[in-house]
């Protein structure tokens, strides 16, 4: 018996359950932050990466999923689940599957995946899977981290019961990095137009002052 029902039966009410314009919203999500985000930038890929598990939850959410964000109550998980089970979320987005980094590895020690996993997968949608469902041979060992290799993926995607069917794009070309967003300066650009605010306004006078004071 799978040590991962509930993990597994979360994803089923989601696949059955979603409600159509839900769905719909998840996609438009999606697809835009691989537009204005393109991956190939590769600080991109940490804010594509967090996005698409604050995606991930709401469409749980919203399909009556009790769930909460990791940073809500713990370190390990991405999406929590009652009973203190966990859900991770990755994401591949250059089109169908592809090798799935499942975990980094810092310094020594040996790592193990023991989290069932939603794949968020570019021209797939969400395949779940989970430890027990796929072969260890499957699962290499590098030295940066823990591979879950591309024929995993096939085969959980072979089985119309692991995947919920999305239309979600493949990343924009790498030829088309130049019109893409940096993260980075988005934040840099919503900070400086707090510092008009009175909340930020502190920041912006000693800012300022210090500007000023080189310049001088």
């Amino acid at each position: 018996m799978s040590g991962y029902m509930q993990e597994k039966r979360a994803f089923d009410c989601l696949k059955s359950s979603c409600p159509e314009t839900v769905k719909g919203q998840y996609e438009v999500g999606i697809n835009a932050l691989l537009q204005y985000y393109n991956t190939t930038i590769y600080e991109n890929r940490f804010i594509v990466g967090g996005a698409v598990e604050v995606f991930t939850y709401a469409i749980m959410r919203a399909t009556g999923i009790s769930c909460a964000l990791y940073a809500d109550q713990s370190k390990s998980g991405d999406i929590l689940l009652q009973n203190d089970r966990k859900l991770s979320v990755k994401g591949t987005f250059t089109g169908g599957p592809k090798d799935v980094k499942l975990m980094n590895k810092l310094g020594g020690g040996e790592r193990e995946w023991d989290t069932a996993t939603l794949f968020v997968i570019s021209e797939v949608g969400i395949v779940y899977g989970s430890p027990d469902m796929v072969s260890h041979e499957h699962i290499k060992d590098a030295e940066d981290g823990l591979i879950l290799r591309k024929a995993a993926l096939v085969e959980l995607i072979n089985d119309d019961s692991n995947v919920f069917k999305l239309d979600i794009i493949a990343k924009p070309p790498t030829v088309m990095t130049g019109l893409s967003q940096k993260a980075s300066t988005t934040v840099a650009n919503q900070i400086m137009s707090d510092m008009g605010s009175p909340r930020c306004q502190g920041y912006s006078n000693t800012m300022n002052d210090r500007m000023m004071a080189n310049i001088a």
